[in-house]
C-alpha cells in the first residue's frame, strides 16, 4: 500500500480499473504484478491499440497506462481517440517511453497524455505516479459530488425563500379585500438573497407591508429574511402602529445578528379608508410617492433612519402623507440606483424620477412596474451586483 498525500483512504483507489496496454505481453504482466503488489486489484490489459479502445469504448476505466510503440493504431491515435470521446476525455493517461527526445515527449502530451513513465519500468515511479492520478481523479470526483450537492441545497433553500415573498394568489386576494393592486419583482444577484418584502391584508381594510434589504446576499442574508419572517409572522393589529412594530423588529434583530450584519427597511400601512399612507423608515432607499396625473408632485419619501440590528435605542419616527386612488407608491431595493449602467450612469436621484415622469406622462400607467424593470435591463443593468426587489402600490 503506498502512501497517500492527499489522506484519501486507499480502499477508494484499489478497486479503480486500471487499463494497461502494451502490445508485449511480459511487460504488460510485470505492470500488472507491480500494481497488484501496490495494492491495486482491478487491473485489465489490451494487446494492441484497437484492443484497449474497444474496452475503453465498452467500460471506461479509470486510468490508462500506455505504450506509444504498437501495431494495427499506436498509442498516439489512442491518445486523441480517447481525448475526442466526451465520455472518456478526462481519464488520465499515463504514457510510457523510453524517448528522451523532447519534441517526442511533445507530440504525446499534444496527443492528450497526462504524464509520462519511463521504459522499462520504474517499479516505484509506476506505482507513485498512478496513485498520485487516482488520487486526483478522487478529489475531482468529490469536488464535482460536494458541488452537486450544495447546487441542490442551494435550490430548495431558494424555494423555500422564494415561498415565503407574496404569492399572486396573495395578491389577487389582497386586492379584493382593499382594492388595492401589488405589482412586485425580486431577482437575487446569486442563487440566495437578502431583499425580502411582504404585504399583509388587515380586518379594517388598509394593507400593511415591508421592503427589507439585508447586508450583503447569499446564504447568511437569506436566512436572515427567514428571520424576518418569523418575526412579522401573524403580527396582527401591530401594522397599525408602524413605528412601534419598526422599532419592536430593530430590538429583536439587534439580539439575532452578528456584529457587522445590519438590515434596512420601509414598513409602512396604506389605509383606503382614511386615504393615508403612515410609515417608517430605517435607511432604505427612498420610495417614489405621487399622483398620476401630476408628474410634479412625484417625489422621494424620507426615510432616514438607523439602519436595523445596529443599536437597540435607535428610534424610527412616523411618518404620514395622503394616499389616494390618484396616488402610487414605487418601493424598490438599493440595486436600482446603485448597478452601474451603460456609459458609467446609475438609475438614481432625479434620474430615475425623470425617467417615472416620462413612463407615466401624466396618465395612470398600469405596466409602469414592468417597464421600468425592462428600462433599467436596456441600459445595461443586467450585471447585477445585488438583488434586486421592486414594488409598486397604486389603485388601477
Amino acid at each position: 500500500m503506498t502512501h497517500n498525500a492527499n489522506d484519501i483512504p486507499f480502499e477508494q483507489l484499489e478497486n479503480r480499473k486500471i487499463l494497461v496496454v502494451d502490445d508485449v505481453k511480459s511487460l504488460r504482466d510485470v505492470m500488472r504484478i507491480i500494481l497488484h503488489k501496490a495494492g491495486f486489484k482491478n487491473i485489465e490489459q489490451a494487446e494492441n491499440g484497437q484492443d484497449a479502445m474497444a474496452k475503453i469504448t465498452a467500460d471506461p476505466p479509470d486510468i490508462i497506462i500506455l505504450d506509444l510503440m504498437m501495431p494495427l493504431m499506436d498509442g498516439m491515435e489512442v491518445c486523441r481517440q480517447v481525448r475526442e470521446m466526451e465520455k472518456t476525455a478526462t481519464i488520465p493517461i499515463l504514457v510510457q517511453t523510453a524517448m528522451h527526445d523532447n519534441e517526442e515527449r511533445l507530440k504525446a502530451f499534444a496527443a492528450g497524455a497526462s504524464d509520462l513513465v519511463t521504459k522499462p519500468v520504474n517499479a516505484l515511479e509506476l506505482v507513485i505516479r498512478t496513485t498520485l492520478h487516482l488520487e486526483s481523479l478522487v478529489l475531482t470526483e468529490n469536488r464535482e459530488k460536494y458541488r452537486s450537492r450544495v447546487a441542490d441545497e442551494l435550490a430548495t433553500a431558494k424555494d423555500v425563500q422564494q415561498n415565503l415573498l407574496p404569492s399572486g394568489e396573495h395578491l389577487n386576494q389582497i386586492r379584493k379585500q382593499t382594492g388595492i393592486k401589488i405589482t412586485s419583482m425580486c431577482e437575487p444577484s446569486s442563487e440566495l438573497g437578502g431583499d425580502f418584502w411582504g404585504a399583509h391584508a388587515l380586518n379594517d381594510g388598509s394593507i400593511g407591508f415591508f421592503v427589507a434589504d439585508f447586508s450583503g446576499h447569499g446564504v447568511v442574508s437569506a436566512l436572515n429574511t427567514i428571520r424576518l419572517h418569523t418575526l412579522l409572522f401573524n403580527v396582527g393589529e401591530a401594522w397599525q402602529q408602524p413605528d412601534q412594530l419598526l422599532s419592536n423588529i430593530n430590538q429583536s434583530l439587534c439580539d439575532m445578528l452578528p456584529t457587522g450584519q445590519y438590515a434596512t427597511m420601509i414598513l409602512g400601512l396604506i389605509s383606503p379608508q382614511n386615504q393615508t399612507l403612515n410609515y417608517a423608515g430605517a435607511a432604505s432607499p427612498p420610495p417614489i410617492y405621487g399622483v398620476w396625473q401630476n408628474p410634479e408632485s412625484l417625489n422621494y419619501l424620507d426615510t432616514t433612519g438607523l439602519p436595523l440590528g445596529i443599536s437597540k435605542t435607535a428610534t424610527y419616527p412616523l411618518q404620514t402623507v395622503p394616499f389616494t386612488k390618484d396616488h402610487f407608491l414605487l418601493s424598490f431595493s438599493d440595486a436600482l440606483i446603485e448597478t452601474k449602467l451603460r456609459n458609467d450612469t446609475y438609475l438614481e436621484g432625479e434620474a430615475l424620477i425623470n425617467l417615472v415622469k416620462e413612463l407615466t406622462d401624466g396618465t395612470a400607467n398600469p405596466q409602469l412596474l414592468d417597464q421600468l424593470i425592462a428600462t433599467f435591463f436596456e441600459k445595461g443593468g443586467h450585471e447585477l451586483r445585488d438583488d434586486l426587489t421592486a414594488i409598486c402600490f397604486d389603485y388601477l
